[in-house]
């Protein structure tokens, strides 16, 4: 009877032990995912912040080009 209990007692304790484990695992791998979705996160502010620059080039490269496209036409004409 001691024996079966040793035995079950030796299994709880390596089954707490390895859900103990498991649980800091899991604790550290949502660490791991919260930081690289905050790096992402920063990635993308700084894609639409640079989208945004180069939409307002793009706006004033056009108004450039549709004045040098009136002044060639009226010259032209």
């Amino acid at each position: 009877m001691s024996i079966e209990l040793g035995g079950f007692l030796g299994l709880a304790a390596l089954m707490i032990g390895l859900f103990a484990w498991l649980r800091q695992d899991v604790s550290n791998l949502c660490k791991e995912v919260n930081d690289l979705r905050k790096e992402v996160n920063d990635d993308i502010k700084q894609l639409r912040q640079e989208i945004s620059e180069l939409r307002q080039r793009m706006a004033h490269l056009e108004g450039l080009l549709e004045g040098l496209r009136e002044a060639i036409t009226r010259r032209v004409a």
